[in-house]
């Protein structure tokens, strides 16, 4: 999948890249570590090849429309300094930044920066030195990107979730977003996230801002689906109870993590989540319901699944907009061992045939 010079340095870059990068995935032990995949077919309409992999790698796509082009933002890796990619202290993983006018073929949305499009860098010297799993929302004329970022890397089974906080950065143009916060807007501070907090996703209802995150508790509950509200998008109180646990969700041997929620043409709200329908084998779900944070109406099968080499450790993080009677869907792919990131495409016909 690389090209020439990625290829040169991708063996060496795979520690790297699992190391310091800390995008979710299953460590945690499960009793129902073998179960089968029941032969899911999934109901998507999927494109047969990568959509985009960035300069090294890409994933936790975000996804929004700007007239008549789409913006992704997507977590990407740079090696600075001297360009050896054995030397840890090159590395630096950043949010970036893509476009396209179809959703298919992408490029970069601004000069590269490493080889990057960097929308977002890291802050070498603060909470937020590795930054992953942003999302995007435009709010009046402004750009709002709330972000997860850690200063530590991950080490390990045991500090996987690296005690990750959601922080928030704001741009005029969609392209460049400054800090205007020294602060984290959320912390691992409460029994359901003490581990982290990852993956936001957020939507106004009623003129208050509801967040559905991913938080780890790994002597609790491993990771599950929380939620926080605000009045200001800024100031957050968080509700402490699991939003969808894999008690209600048919074929998940986890609890759902990494979502988007939107609000669908009909009022309704739907939540695309990660869940694992066996260890280290995960795929895309659909809940459905007339709140943002529920209860949910869970549709009984994974609505996207794996169907290609390039997706042979997983599906996780949708991104998704409904556009011309099409629920419009970019997921992050991965393989290697949770080496090797790339973003994949599905379509899927609004409304759904729910059954």
């Amino acid at each position: 999948m690389y090209n020439n010079h990625k290829g040169l340095h991708k063996n060496k870059l795979n520690y790297y890249i699992f190391l310091i990068i800390g995008i979710i995935i299953i460590f945690t032990n499960c009793e129902k570590d073998n179960a089968p995949d029941n032969g899911y077919s999934g109901i998507a309409v999927k494109h047969p090849t990568i959509v985009w992999e960035g300069n090294w790698l890409a994933g936790d796509p975000s996804i929004i429309r700007v007239g008549d082009k789409l913006l992704m933002y997507y977590t990407s890796l740079l090696i600075t300094g001297d360009g050896d990619g054995d030397n840890p202290e090159n590395l630096q993983v950043v949010i970036s930044v893509a476009e396209s006018s179809d959703g298919i073929n992408w490029d970069y949305a601004k000069p590269l920066y490493y080889g990057e499009s960097v929308a977002l860098e890291n802050n070498n010297n603060d909470w937020d030195k590795i930054l992953e799993t942003a999302f995007v929302k435009k709010i009046a004329n402004e750009y709002f990107m709330y972000y997860a970022g850690y200063s530590e890397e991950v080490d390990g089974v045991n500090t996987i979730t690296a005690k990750g906080k959601i922080g928030v950065a704001k741009s005029d143009d969609g392209l460049v977003f400054e800090r205007f916060l020294d602060d984290p807007i959320l912390l691992p501070d409460s029994d359901v996230d003490i581990d982290g907090l990852f993956s936001p996703s957020i939507i106004k209802y009623k003129n208050i801002y509801y967040m559905i995150y991913t938080g780890w508790a790994l002597d609790n509950h491993g990771y599950g689906l929380f939620g926080a509200i605000s009045n200001d998008g800024i100031n957050w109180q968080k509700d402490e109870q699991i939003l969808i646990s894999n008690s209600d969700v048919s074929w998940s041997i986890d609890n759902p993590r990494e979502a988007e929620l939107i609000k669908t043409p009909d009022g309704m709200f739907y939540l695309f989540f990660t869940s694992d329908i066996a260890h280290n084998k995960s795929f895309i779900g659909l809940a459905r319901s007339d709140h943002p944070f529920g209860p949910w109406e869970v549709y009984p099968e994974p609505i996207i699944v794996k169907n290609y080499d390039w997706e042979e450790s997983g599906l996780i993080a949708p991104a998704v907009l409904i556009e011309n009677n099409k629920i419009r869907v970019w997921y992050m792919a991965e393989t290697n061992n949770f080496s090797n990131f790339y973003i994949g495409y599905a379509e899927i016909k609004y409304p759904i045939n729910w059954h």
